[in-house]
């Protein structure tokens, strides 16, 4: 007797399900898919239970005859795929032809929808997959898509959800995502019969963003662009000041399909070099829009991954673009009169959506719990990145047999993007060093700006930019000892120091092996000349024992060494400066590429503006 069967339909539709709906928010993400695709303009997603009970999905998209509204159902059927072929150009959001079918045989589904050239419209009722009534009705244009008792028919599905505040912040983060991606197309989200948000139509992505994120998020972002042949880059990045403890706050978009992407996220954060703490996360919105036959979208069930046909050269654009734009923009903090005097020290959950100029309060745990968007620790983080090019080549490998796109090695082109109201580095005046308060902070102008400079913090930023120049410099300036130095080291320490030594001698230092675990000094880079060698030495070993780099990466390696020997040979807190040198602190300090962070992450200066000083003593109308 045969032991393979061949299993029912049904049975086949429920296994299909597994891969394309694991969850309510899973639901929404297809339904909205198939609306954006629909040209709606105006898409309402309310939902009851977390969306256990019901998913009800709203749009004013092109709609469906009778015919399509019952192929809908059907597995394998879709309107945006008709041959192989397709599989390599594919633009629209939906397109296995699987999702609806999917939903429906573990559901109760209604179907309503109407063309706007017809009279009538059409329902379709089913359950469990199994189409009940088919019948004329009128409707308005669209289609609304109604998904009752998710899993009724698969109890053992449904005992794997999880909460309803987590199963409702998963399908908050679907259509937070959907918003961005398409900001002229209006959201709504009602939640147990109470409106969550509603995002207006946004004439551009700073615009939705702000919808999204808020004002204090928004005004602290900075925008990047690049534009190749067949790849073009936009978006925003948030300055060292907003980044975050999760990736929550990090969005990629690819042909207007959010995904999810570590090798790019990673790209992002080298952009901001080793200089952003490793436990923190930067805050960006990416998009991509590129040739379809540089990606493939078709490998992962739900799409929530992709595979580009050169993923290291888009790891080098997103690095370079990113680069490019902390460098040329402002990124020092502000004082404003706005934010409470605690500004830079974490900020309590607020529990709200900034909606242009209304703030919508949330009422239910399930809205509170969105509060990786709303509002999260708001605390400092480092940025540093190194000179960018301002245009450079790439190569990518192109499908032979995609005829639009040629062969060739193109330029990638950076393209300055129309001025906003983003302050960038030309625009400033000098800083102009006035007074030293406490040996510690130089209280400078800045035009009609109050600047105060933390002199360790900025002295550590210079250093570290010419000690990491010195080490990539063919040609080093060492400076030989009168008389080597003996330096006694632990068991401990004589390991780190031996492996770290190519490092060490790379930044110019000279050190053999005397014996036992001592150590003879014979050279030092000529930076340190006028420091303790072996107090140098010894502060190197200490912090790279007490640290997490004792092994692992050789690049975080030469990084952390490079961001210790800044450290300890910058100016400290307490030394007195004179004019003179305050007058050269500052004027190095301006010419590094990113002047705005020392290298452990603390603001080396913080700015208020002439109108903010107005504002803080009264003058504002004055």
């Amino acid at each position: 007797m045969a032991q393979i069967k061949v299993l029912p339909e049904q049975l086949i539709n429920q296994i299909a399900a597994g891969e394309v709906v694991e969850r309510p928010a899973s639901v929404v993400k297809e339904l909205l898919e198939n609306a954006v695709d629909a040209k709606a303009t105006q898409i309402i997603v309310e939902i009851r239970d977390a969306g256990q009970s019901l998913i009800r999905i709203i749009d004013d998209g092109v709609g469906m005859d009778r015919d399509d509204a019952i192929l809908a159902l059907e597995r394998h059927a879709t309107s945006k795929i008709s041959s192989l072929e397709d599989m390599n150009l594919i633009r629209t959001m939906g397109f296995r032809g699987e999702a609806i079918a999917s939903i429906a045989s573990v559901s109760r589904l209604i179907i309503k929808t109407k063309r706007r050239e017809e009279v009538a419209g059409t329902v379709v009722e089913s359950e469990g997959g199994k189409v009940l009534k088919v019948e004329h009705l009128g409707l308005k244009d669209g289609t609304q898509i109604e998904v009752h008792d998710l899993f009724f028919n698969t109890p053992a599905r449904q005992k794997y959800l999880k909460t309803e505040d987590k199963e409702f912040k998963a399908t908050l983060d679907v259509m937070i995502g959907a918003a961005l991606s398409f900001p002229h197309i209006s959201f709504r989200l009602i939640h147990n019969e109470e409106q969550v948000f509603d995002f207006p139509p946004a004439q551009d992505d700073l615009v939705r963003i702000r919808s999204v994120w808020g004002n204090n998020i928004t005004q602290e972002l900075i925008p990047v662009m690049y534009q190749g042949v067949h790849i073009h880059l936009q978006g925003y990045v948030g300055k060292p000041l907003i980044a975050r403890s999760s990736k929550n706050m990090q969005y990629i978009f690819v042909n207007d399909r959010e995904i999810k992407s570590h090798v790019l996220a990673y790209a992002v954060k080298q952009a901001y070099h080793s200089l952003l703490p490793k436990e923190k996360q930067p805050v960006f919105v990416l998009k991509f829009d590129l040739h379809p036959s540089l990606v493939d979208v078709n490998v992962h069930p739900r799409k929530s991954e992709v595979k580009f046909l050169d993923e290291r050269e888009i790891f080098r654009i997103v690095t370079a673009a990113v680069q490019k734009s902390l460098e040329k923009h402002v990124l020092a903090p502000k004082i404003r009169a706005d934010q409470p005097a605690n500004y830079y020290t974490d900020r309590e959950a607020q529990g709200i959506f900034q909606v242009e100029d209304q703030t919508i309060a949330m009422k239910t745990p399930a809205e509170i719990y969105r509060l990786d968007i709303a509002a999260q620790n708001q605390e400092m983080a480092m940025v540093a990145a190194t000179e960018a090019p301002s245009s450079f080549t790439i190569r990518l490998g192109i499908h032979e047999e995609m005829p639009p796109v040629q062969q060739d090695i193109y330029q990638l082109e950076f393209h300055e993007e129309e001025n906003k109201g983003f302050e960038e580095r030309t625009q400033q005046l000098d800083i102009v060093p006035l007074v030293q308060i406490n040996n510690a902070y130089l209280l400078c102008a800045q035009g009609k700006s109050l600047v105060i400079v933390d002199q360790h913090a900025a002295h550590e930023r210079v250093k570290y930019t010419e000690i990491q120049k010195f080490f990539e410099e063919k040609e080093k300036v060492i400076q030989q000892l009168l008389t080597p130095i003996q330096v006694e080291l632990t068991h401990q320490e004589s390991h780190v120091l031996n492996s770290n030594k190519e490092i060490l001698d790379g930044l110019g230092f000279e050190i053999s092996h005397f014996g036992g675990n001592t150590f003879s000094i014979m050279a030092v880079p000529s930076l340190l000349i006028r420091h303790n060698p072996e107090k140098t030495l010894r502060g190197i070993i200490d912090d790279l024992t007490s640290g997490e780099l004792a092994k692992g990466d050789f690049q975080a390696r030469i990084e952390k060494i490079i961001t210790i020997m800044a450290c300890r040979s910058a100016v400290k807190f307490g030394d007195p400066l004179s004019r003179e040198e305050q007058m050269a602190l500052i004027e190095q300090l301006q010419q590094v590429p990113l002047p705005y962070t020392c290298p452990h992450g603390r603001p080396t200066m913080i700015i208020m503006t002439d109108e903010e000083l107005r504002e803080r003593f009264g003058r504002k109308y004055c």
